[in-house]
């Protein structure tokens, strides 16, 4: 832009020296001219400006290794046509924070719609998140871009490339719902079961007072009812990586997260996607009942932020409030080093599959639930 500013005011001082030095007014009109005809495109760019309407289009989903299509479309409702619009649309990958941008130039003929496609090629697996953070529209002389800004966004996912998943079911993955088991930590709403016996507090409801026990002690006694435990099993996605890692592990991680998910479908086991929420500070979970539910899963767990943290997603959950009360927990976790997890007696079972070095795309993982 500065150098078709600095071209038209050559051109001015050409004409004006010009008119200076000879004896005709002709370099006079041409220079008013010129200048009268900058003024009005400025303002007919301006006007313009105000009448764009600009909207992004991309593919659900795409496999791992295909290129990523864009589609910008720019509609004028004005009269007045803009001669040139310039761009950035930017990707980013929120599973491995990867971004990268491509520049776009574009005109917007009055009252019509244009369309222009940008792609992005090499996109390692991951939620896409597609902006067009800034739109310039120039005049016809290129002396002033005017910015309009527009918050355009939209989303495209590179579906994971799936590690081969041995999986071996024991009988406690089978529910059995005539013999159910009980949370040991935390009450629920199940009169058939009791959960725990404790003195009576105001707010406590009068159908939940032990007559019995209380004619026998002298004391109020309230009988907090039991939670039944969830048969289903949890995969629980650690979020939280030890140290600073590289995008191919944060890949790394999410497939193998997935590929368990489609091991457990195909085996048409019920299971939930957990992990930590950074915007929202809290533990988002999925179901994922069978194959139709995983694909819409998967856009949200392959954006979900895997940053250097202390605490880990277990300390996380704790922190929220998050129940871990299913007959099984998959933890999958970048750390190399797992603590022991602690386990009660009607208390999940745990089984930590650590990513990254440790698992072979060609073998992949074997897990016994």
């Amino acid at each position: 832009m500065a150098r078709y500013r600095v071209l038209f005011g050559l051109w001015l001082a050409i004409w004006l020296v010009l008119w200076a030095l000879g004896k005709n007014a002709m370099p006079l009109c041409v220079l008013l001219g010129s200048l009268v005809a900058a003024i009005a495109e400025l303002a007919c760019t301006a006007l313009a400006a105000k009448h764009l309407r600009l909207s992004l289009s991309a593919p659900l989903s795409v496999q791992k290794g295909e290129e990523v299509s864009v589609c910008v479309q720019v509609e004028n409702t004005g009269l007045f046509s803009l001669a040139t619009l310039s761009a950035q649309v930017c990707c980013r990958n929120l599973l491995t924070d990867e971004r990268s941008c491509r520049a776009l130039r574009i005109s917007a003929p009055g009252r019509q719609r244009q369309s222009e496609v940008v792609t992005f090629a090499g996109l390692r697996c991951g939620k896409l998140e597609l902006t067009l953070p800034e739109l310039r529209v120039y005049d016809l002389f290129g002396l002033y871009g005017r910015r309009v800004a527009e918050n355009v966004r939209t989303f495209s996912l590179v579906l994971p490339k799936l590690y081969p998943v041995q999986l071996q079911t024991g009988e406690r993955t089978i529910p059995d719902f005539d013999s159910d088991e009980y949370s040991m930590r935390h009450p629920g709403d199940d009169p058939s079961e009791t959960f725990a016996l404790r003195e009576y507090v105001p707010g406590d409801r009068v159908r939940s007072i032990h007559w019995k026990l209380t004619e026998k002690t002298g004391d109020v006694i309230v009988r907090q009812l039991g939670l039944p435990v969830d048969h289903s099993i949890l995969l629980l996605l650690d979020n939280s990586a030890p140290e600073a890692c590289t995008p191919a592990d944060k890949e790394s991680l999410g497939e193998l997260t997935a590929s368990v998910s489609a091991a457990l479908c195909a085996a048409g086991l019920t299971h939930h996607i957990a992990w930590y929420d950074r915007n929202q500070d809290a533990v988002s979970s999925v179901p994922v009942e069978g194959e139709d539910t995983l694909t819409p899963a998967l856009a949200e767990l392959l954006a979900a932020r895997i940053v250097p943290d202390e605490q880990t997603v277990l300390e996380h959950f704790a922190q929220c409030g998050g129940s871990l009360d299913y007959a099984h927990v998959v933890l999958l976790t970048l750390r190399p080093e797992q603590e022991p997890i602690p386990e009660g007696e009607s208390g999940p079972l745990f089984t930590v599959v650590p990513c990254g070095a440790a698992v072979s795309r060609e073998e992949g993982v074997y897990l016994a639930l």
